[in-house]
């Protein structure tokens, strides 16, 4: 492929070094950048560059390394296991060239919102791009979320900051019946009203325009999930509205993680919506765990029809969402063997466990419908998975595949955070940094290389640090930046700690947390 001979775009042109020019090349390069064609901005970048950094830029170009084979975009995330670091090998770049590689690269990729420039990933912006109004201040959108409910559903604002990411909600209920519903029965859902039919709609370009005036989110790095709060994206009702906000997020450029979590289907048509996307990296979970039709009645044989199709696609993230498992009423030796056998079937290759969230308000309403009740000693909003039903559903696993040669199997995780990871390839560390605690997450079937990716976790540079905290407003808190963690002296709720961990790629703790770790693994 011939590289364009054409004269420099930038005149004068500063340094791609860090230094107090970054910001004003950040502004030139992007005034160039067409998210059809991003390579026009590393040809521009190309030109400020020499030695073995032209060299590299040049093989970004010449190769396409912005791209994967199927076309779609690579994640800014993942560039540097999946460029950088080859581009960094092969032709020496040395640490202050890699890190120039880095910054020009990030050039190639748009940020809209209220946060984030190529030379400023995690800070407020200065100045916000033209034509883009935020729909409330930083910080009237901050005072809402530190209103949030336990599980950190904001209904106000309907952008909320959960454990798996910010969820972008625009609607309120469902009408799948199951039984064990906690927004059903009233947990934090100010505003369901008990409806079980979707209520309360937001256009898709408003829940978007949410998004990017929340001071939360960052662009390419805050995982998203749609509907994850409060309904399910795929409904006849919803779909519409879920595929234009990813029509949306797409058109801006963002490859954030975007999770749909599914009891539902898709037709085939529907799935090649999904598959045109070439920026948002999108993963789909489809739920099975053999649960009792009277407890969950979505449609078991239509579910496994979906899953064993979209496994298929060769542009989409699927994992089998093997959840929710609950003691005395799906975990008998053949339920167990059932739910295996269907996902070595369906061809999976990425399989989340998880338990059950049970309330005394469940208790009432199983009684009520006559169903019977899970067992199990229950703590109000954590999930049920005993060590003992664990152990039984791996030995299932282990007879399930018996056959089947060790790398062939799919991998079993504890965390969505790190399926979605492995899914994708291993090419980053856990995003909620569960790695910390290996002996309580990492025990199951994580692959090697995702192994390897969380133990060689870099950490942040304060810099990233000091700009994440000026968003949730500990500005002035101290930072013990150390090889295992984050250590933050200041109060944290557990969504700003999320918060931190997602954007960081590493753990996060306060200075007691901290020190219960430390105190944990000396007396064990």
């Amino acid at each position: 492929m011939s590289l364009p001979t054409s004269q420099p775009i930038l005149s004068s042109p500063p340094a791609l070094y860090r230094g107090a020019a970054r910001a004003a090349v950040a502004r030139d390069l992007q005034a160039v950048l067409d998210l059809t064609d991003p390579y026009r901005v590393v040809d521009a970048a190309r030109q400020l560059a020499d030695g073995p950094l032209e060299r590299a830029l040049t093989e970004v170009h010449a190769n396409r390394l912005l791209h994967e084979p199927t076309g779609r975009r690579i994640p800014l995330q993942e560039l540097p296991a999946r460029t950088i670091a080859a581009l960094t090998r092969t032709h020496h770049l040395d640490a202050a060239q890699g890190d120039a590689l880095g910054f020009a690269l990030r050039c190639t990729f748009a940020w809209p919102g209220v946060v984030g420039t190529p030379d400023a990933p995690h800070a407020l912006k200065a100045q916000l791009p033209a034509g883009f109004t935020p729909i409330a201040t930083v910080e009237q959108i901050a005072a809402s979320q530190a209103t949030a409910g336990p599980d950190g559903l904001n209904t106000s604002y309907m952008i909320s900051q959960m454990k798996g990411g910010m969820s972008a909600d625009f609607g309120i209920g469902c009408p799948l019946m199951c039984a064990y519903c906690y927004r059903r029965e009233g947990d934090t859902v100010d505003g369901y009203l008990g409806a079980w039919e979707p209520t309360g709609f937001l256009e898709p370009e408003d829940v978007v325009a949410r998004l990017l005036s929340h001071p939360w989110f960052t662009p390419h790095h805050t995982p998203i999930g749609l509907h994850m709060s409060t309904s399910e994206a795929f409904l006849p009702k919803l779909w519409p509205r879920t595929w234009r906000a990813l029509q949306l997020l797409d058109s801006l450029g963002l490859t954030n993680r975007v999770s749909c979590i599914t009891k539902y289907t898709l037709s085939d048509e529907q799935i090649d919506c999904l598959e045109s996307l070439v920026h948002v990296d999108l993963d789909v979970n489809v739920c099975y765990a053999a649960m009792p039709e009277s407890i969950e009645p979505p449609h078991r044989e239509r579910r496994l029809r979906f899953l064993r199709r979209i496994l298929q696609s060769e542009k989409i993230n699927v994992l089998a969402y093997y959840r929710p498992i609950a003691e005395g009423l799906n975990t008998t030796d053949a339920h167990l063997r059932h739910v295996w056998q269907t996902f070595r079937d369906a061809g999976a290759r990425t399989v989340v466990l998880g338990g059950l969230k049970f309330a005394d308000d469940h208790i009432q309403s199983f009684m009520s419908y006559g169903l019977p009740l899970p067992t199990g000693s229950f703590t109000p909003g954590k999930k049920l998975l005993t060590a003992g039903t664990e152990s039984r559903i791996m030995a299932a696993f282990d007879e399930v595949y018996a056959d089947v040669p060790t790398h062939q199997r799919p991998a079993v995780l504890k965390r969505s955070s790190c399926g979605r990871t492995v899914e994708r390839g291993s090419h980053l560390p856990d995003y909620n940094g569960h790695y910390d605690q290996p002996t309580t997450n990492c025990r199951l079937r994580c692959p090697t290389a995702q192994h390897q990716m969380c133990a060689a976790a870099q950490p942040p540079d304060e810099e990233a640090v000091r700009h994440l905290l000026e968003r949730i407003g500990k500005h002035d808190a101290r930072v013990d930046i150390t090889a295992a963690t984050t250590v933050v002296h200041a109060a944290l709720s557990p969504f700003e700690r999320t918060f931190l961990r997602q954007n960081l790629l590493f753990p996060v703790h306060t200075a007691q947390q901290t020190a219960e770790l430390v105190a944990a693994r000396i007396t064990r």
